[in-house]
C-alpha cells in the first residue's frame, strides 16, 4: 500500500507539469487513434523551436518593396550623441517644455536607430477647382457658389516634396514619420529610373541627388553602426508593409490637400471673400510618373515625463516617443509636452514680485501680513496653474479633433447635396452627387484623414493596417460602381440617340403621323402590332403588366414592383432551392423596375 502511494506521488508531478522534472524538461506529445507516445527534450530546445517558429511567421509577412537591388536610401549623418543634442535643443526651444528628458532611471532618452521604409514618387499634375465663398452679412454668412471650373495650374511634385514621400510601414503614426521627410531626401537617381529616357538620365543634375543605392539592408545597418548610430546589431531595417498602390492613394490625398489649400486661398483672393468651403478639385495626372523604394534614417526616442493613472488607479510614468531624423536632426514628438514644474515656478515668481514690491512700499510693520498673503496666493495659483498645464495638451487635441470632425461633416454633406439643383427632387440630387468624382474624392480624403488622426495616441499597427485595407477596398468598389454606371449611361445615351435617329428615318419615310397611322401601327412594313406594344425582355410580364405594357402609369409600375418584390423576397421562402429561385426572380424584378421606373430608359425599352 505504501509502495503504491509513493509510486503515485512520484508520477503526479510529471503528469501535472509542476515538479522539478517538468520544470527542467519540456513535453511534446503526439496522439494517434490507438496509442499516444511522448517524446522528451530539454526546455531550452523547446524555447528555441518556439522562437524559430515565431520568427518564421514574422518572416512570412509580405514585403512589398519589390526588387531589393533597386532600393535606395540615405545614410545616417547624425550619430546617437547628435540625436541626443537635437532632443535637448527641442526641449529648450519653448519655455514650458521640460528642462531635461529622461527615461525612467536613465538620465537621457533611450534611442533606437531605424531605417524606415518609404515609397517616393515623382509626378506632375494639372488642377481645376471650384467651391463656395462666404461673406459676412450681419449675423449670418452669405454663401455664393462658384460652379465654374477655375484653372489651378500645373505643379510638379518631385521626390523632394514631402507630399509624395509616404512611409511604407503601419507601425508608426503619420505625423511622427513625417520628421524624416523633406527636401533633404533629394531627387531620385537617374540610373534605373522608370519612365525616363537615356538623354534625360544624362542631362539630370546629379548634384541634386542625395540618395545612394541600398540593395543590402544588413550592409546598410552595419555601415550605420560604424558611423555612430548605435552598437553593432542595434540598427533595425523595417520591412515594406504597404503596397505601392496604397501608398499612391495616400500620396494623392496629400497632393489634393495641398492643392485644395491653394485653391481656397485663390478663391478668397479673387472674390475678396472672408470664408471658403466645399472646395473640390479635378486633378489630372500627367504621364511619366516615377516611383522608387527608399530607406530613410531615423532615431526613435523613448522618454518619460509626468504621471499617468491607469485603469487600476495605479500611478506610473507617462511614456512619450519622439522621432529624430538621422540626416537633418529634425524632431517630431507625438504630443506637445508642458512641464508643470516650470509653470508652477513661474507662477510663484509672478506672485512673489508684487509681494516684494508691496512689502517695500508699506514698510516693515506689514511684512508678516504681506508675506502670508503672498504665500497663500502663490500656493493657490500654483495648484491652478498645474491643473491648467496638465489639461492644456488635452484641450488642444480636442480642439483639433473638433475642427477635423467639422470638416468631415462638411465633406459628407457636400457629397450628398451637390448637384441637387440639377435634378428633379432629392433622389436626382443624391445621384448627381454620387456620380461627381471630385466631390467623392474629397469624401475619400476625409476618410483617410479620419484613419490618420482618430485616436492616434493608441496607434496599433495591425488595426491600422486592417482599417487602411478596408477603406481602400471600399473606395475601389465605389469607384468601380461609378465607372460601371457611367458606362451604362453612355450605352443608354447611345441607344437613345440611335432610337432618335431611327424615328427621324421613319418620319422621313412614312411622314409625321407614322406613330399613329403609319404602316407599323396598321401592321404594314415592319408588320404586326405597334412597336410600343412589345415587351422585348418580358419586364412588363414580370411585373404583371403585360396587358397594359406601355400604357401602364408610373404609379402602377411602382405598385406592381412592390407587390411582386414582397412576393419574391428570398426571406419569404424556405429551402435552398426555393431561396435561390426567389433570389434569381427578385434580381430580375429589380432590373425590370430599374428600366421601367426611369422614364428615359422606359422610352428606349418601348422603342426597341
Amino acid at each position: 500500500m505504501l509502495r503504491g502511494a509513493r509510486e503515485l506521488a512520484r508520477r503526479l508531478p510529471l503528469a501535472s507539469g509542476s515538479g522539478p522534472s517538468s520544470r527542467a524538461w519540456g513535453v511534446a506529445a503526439s496522439s494517434r487513434d490507438d496509442a499516444r507516445e511522448s517524446t522528451w527534450m530539454p526546455r531550452s530546445i523547446c524555447r528555441q523551436r518556439r522562437d524559430a517558429a515565431t520568427s518564421s511567421r514574422e518572416d512570412t509577412r509580405p514585403c512589398y518593396g519589390g526588387d531589393a537591388r533597386n532600393h535606395i536610401g540615405l545614410e545616417f549623418k547624425l550619430t546617437a550623441d547628435d540625436a541626443q543634442r537635437a532632443l535637448r535643443k527641442w526641449a529648450n526651444a519653448k519655455p514650458f517644455r521640460p528642462w531635461s528628458l529622461v527615461d525612467g532611471d536613465r538620465r537621457e532618452p533611450t534611442l533606437r536607430p531605424v531605417f524606415l521604409p518609404y515609397w517616393i514618387f515623382d509626378v506632375t499634375v494639372s488642377v481645376k477647382y471650384r467651391g463656395k465663398v462666404g461673406f459676412d452679412a450681419g449675423e449670418k454668412k452669405e454663401w455664393v457658389e462658384v460652379d465654374t471650373w477655375r484653372d489651378g495650374g500645373t505643379t510638379t511634385y518631385d521626390s523632394t516634396r514631402s507630399e509624395v514621400q509616404v512611409c511604407a510601414s503601419f507601425a508608426h503614426r503619420r505625423d511622427l514619420a513625417a520628421a524624416v521627410t523633406g527636401a533633404h531626401v533629394g531627387r531620385l537617381p537617374a540610373t534605373g529610373a522608370v519612365g525616363q529616357s537615356q538623354n534625360q538620365n544624362q542631362n539630370q543634375n546629379q548634384n541634386d541627388v542625395t540618395m545612394v543605392p541600398m540593395p543590402d539592408p544588413a550592409d546598410a545597418a552595419l555601415r550605420a553602426a560604424r558611423s555612430g548610430a548605435g552598437p553593432p546589431g542595434s540598427v533595425e531595417v523595417e520591412r515594406y508593409g504597404m503596397k505601392r498602390s496604397l501608398a499612391w492613394e495616400l500620396a494623392s490625398r496629400r497632393i489634393r490637400e495641398t492643392e485644395r489649400a491653394k485653391a481656397r486661398r485663390r478663391l478668397l483672393e479673387s472674390h475678396k471673400a472672408t470664408y471658403a468651403k466645399d472646395v473640390v478639385l479635378d486633378v489630372e495626372l500627367h504621364p511619366g510618373r516615377r516611383v522608387r523604394a527608399a530607406r530613410l534614417p531615423c532615431y526613435i526616442a523613448r522618454f518619460t515625463h509626468g504621471e499617468l493613472q491607469g485603469v487600476d488607479n495605479k500611478i506610473s510614468d507617462a511614456v512619450h516617443h519622439a522621432f529624430v531624423c538621422g540626416y537633418t536632426g529634425n524632431v517630431a514628438v507625438h504630443d506637445e509636452i508642458v512641464c508643470q514644474n516650470k509653470v508652477r515656478a513661474l507662477t510663484v515668481l509672478a506672485c512673489s514680485v508684487p509681494g516684494l514690491a508691496a512689502a517695500y512700499a508699506f514698510g516693515p510693520e506689514h511684512y508678516g501680513t504681506i508675506a502670508a498673503q503672498t504665500v497663500g496666493a502663490s500656493a493657490v495659483l500654483s495648484t491652478v496653474s498645474g491643473i491648467v498645464a496638465r489639461q492644456f495638451p488635452r484641450v488642444a487635441r480636442e480642439r483639433e479633433e473638433a475642427e477635423r470632425v467639422a470638416d468631415e461633416e462638411s465633406a459628407f454633406a457636400a457629397a450628398m447635396r451637390h448637384g441637387a439643383a440639377s435634378g428633379s427632387g432629392d433622389g436626382a440630387g443624391v445621384k448627381a452627387a454620387w456620380m461627381d468624382e471630385p466631390v467623392q474624392q474629397r469624401r475619400d480624403d476625409v476618410e483617410w484623414g479620419r484613419w490618420k488622426e482618430t485616436d492616434k495616441g493608441n496607434w496599433d499597427e495591425h488595426k491600422r493596417e486592417e482599417w487602411a485595407a478596408s477603406i481602400w477596398q471600399w473606395q475601389k468598389i465605389r469607384r468601380r460602381e461609378r465607372e460601371e454606371r457611367r458606362r451604362a449611361e453612355e450605352i443608354m445615351r447611345a441607344r437613345m440617340e440611335e432610337a432618335e435617329r431611327r424615328d427621324e428615318e421613319k418620319e422621313k419615310r412614312w411622314g409625321p403621323g407614322w406613330r399613329t397611322g403609319g404602316p407599323r401601327a396598321r401592321g404594314g412594313p415592319g408588320g404586326g402590332s405597334s412597336s410600343r406594344g412589345r415587351d422585348v425582355k418580358g419586364y412588363y410580364r414580370l411585373l404583371g403588366l403585360h396587358k397594359k405594357t406601355h400604357r401602364a402609369t408610373a404609379e402602377e409600375i411602382k405598385t406592381a414592383y412592390r407587390r411582386e418584390a414582397m412576393e419574391w423576397h428570398p426571406d419569404k421562402h424556405q429551402g435552398t432551392d426555393a431561396k435561390e429561385r426567389a433570389a434569381r426572380t427578385f434580381r430580375q424584378l429589380q432590373k425590370a423596375y430599374q428600366v421601367l421606373g426611369n422614364q428615359q430608359e422606359r422610352d428606349v425599352y418601348d422603342a426597341q
